[in-house]
């Protein structure tokens, strides 16, 4: 059995393990060691897993992944997530499907300080869907919005999947930050004109709000504050080259710690369940890329990586065919799968094929995130529709299904734009670096 067979069936079983509900790092890292131990031997198997953790956990690039996450558990605590819905409720809540808006805007918030999309749609459905109902919106709207927008968790900077795809990829992570700008922007406002599209043929899936006083809009408007911050601080020091990536992500624990200290919301016990949910979280996203790493190491023994880049060019397809394959496997495999887990299982084997055909690996990771983001919300299956069926258990799959479908079309319009347009991911880290 040759050692392409063999990896391609070790990549088999890791997909098999995951889709069992096996731990991720688990997954990886026992596929992965016994790979390692077949090719070489038992001896120097053990010597890798002996260096490999320390590796990771060391690794400068990857030191920036638990700041963020402690970031987002404070946040968690402090009441923010809540602040941002309210503020933007008193941006949008007045328009006819104002809420819609304000979800997708929130989620947009908070994925700046949250970095995961699981957590943004879990949030979010906790916060916007009882409001929505209160208002009267169609289910259908209100799950669409929730789940798209939950989306954003992954792709607004700072996001901890482009912090581990840096790391996977070696590429820089204020280059991948600033790449994200302008596709965050994009999907903000395709989701915004899919609700749009939504009230043209469905005008009864929402009413028109009341408008607010004065007063209580400016004083909900307040709960942007802290969010806002957080994103000029960091994201405004990294293109000014004033700090890193590591020290952009502990001022933004700083700022995020003060706020919820001066508005009175984080207490002793607060800050004891952010820390400890960190620890839990990162901890398990350590694990994770360890097992990863291990996997890799026993893909780059089995040769897979090159004789997918030989069976590509053996395809004889253009770059842009190339991304549209690789386009069909995401959405097919995160209609089943953690955007997380589907990153670090692909992207050993397409990197080698994307560089051999000439395309940015900074432009890749950004599509790559995009894809993933399509493949969480795609029926019949898509993981943020679930999040939501699992935090409201008398929400019909097929009302999501349906509310999906414009969110969906936006991704594939996105897809559309950035394959067109490619420096709208490369403008940006060009000019500012």
């Amino acid at each position: 059995m040759s050692a392409e067979v063999i990896g391609a069936i070790a990549f088999f079983l890791v997909f098999g393990f995951i889709i069992l509900e096996v731990p991720v790092g688990v997954s990886m890292g026992l596929v992965g060691f016994t790979g390692i131990v077949y090719f070489l031997d038992l001896p120097s198997a053990l010597s890798i897993i002996g260096t490999t953790p320390w590796e990771a956990v060391s690794s400068y690039t990857l030191a920036v992944m638990p700041l963020f996450v402690l970031m987002g558990c404070i946040s968690t605590e402090s009441g923010i997530s809540a602040d941002i819905y309210k503020g933007m409720q008193a941006l949008f809540g007045h328009k006819r499907g104002g809420l819609s808006y304000a979800t997708i805007g929130a989620s947009a918030g908070f994925g700046m300080i949250c970095g995961s999309s699981l957590a943004t749609t879990a949030t979010m459905g906790k916060l916007a869907l009882p409001e929505m109902d209160k208002y009267g919106y169609k289910r259908f709207l209100s799950c669409g919005s929730i789940a798209a927008g939950g989306t954003l968790g992954i792709m607004i900077p700072p996001s901890v999947i482009l912090v581990i795809y840096a790391f996977m990829a070696e590429q820089s992570i204020k280059e991948l930050f600033m790449g994200a700008v302008f596709p965050a922007l994009l999907a903000v406002s395709l989701y915004f004109f899919a609700v749009k599209v939504i009230l043209f043929f469905s005008p009864d899936a929402a009413p028109v709000g009341k408008k607010a006083p004065w007063a209580q809009r400016r004083h909900d408007l307040k709960g942007l504050i802290s969010v806002s911050l957080v994103f000029i601080i960091v994201m405004g020091g990294l293109y000014g080259g004033i700090f890193t990536a590591n020290e952009a992500a502990a001022i933004g624990v700083l700022v995020v710690l003060f706020a919820g200290l001066i508005k009175r919301t984080l207490n002793l016990n607060g800050l004891k369940r952010a820390i400890w949910n960190t620890v839990r979280i990162a901890g398990a996203l350590y694990f994770i890329v360890i097992g990863a790493s291990l996997f890799n190491i026993f893909l780059a023994l089995s040769g897979v990586p090159f004789a997918l880049v030989e069976l590509f060019n053996m395809l004889d397809l253009s770059p842009i065919g190339v991304l549209l394959l690789m386009l069909v496997i995401y959405v097919v495999l995160g209609s089943m799968m953690d955007s997380l887990a589907m990153l670090l299982l692909t992207i050993p084997m397409f990197l080698p094929v994307v560089v051999a055909n000439g395309i940015d690996p900074v432009w890749f990771g950004i599509f790559a995130v995009v894809v993933v983001e399509l493949g969480l919300i795609t029926p019949p299956i898509g993981l943020n529709l679930f999040v939501i069926k699992a935090t409201h258990a008398d929400v019909r799959l097929p009302e999501m299904w349906k509310g999906v479908i414009p969110f969906v079309l936006s991704d594939v319009i996105r897809i559309l734009v950035l394959l067109v347009f490619p420096q709208l991911v490369l403008w940006l880290p060009k000019v500012v670096l």
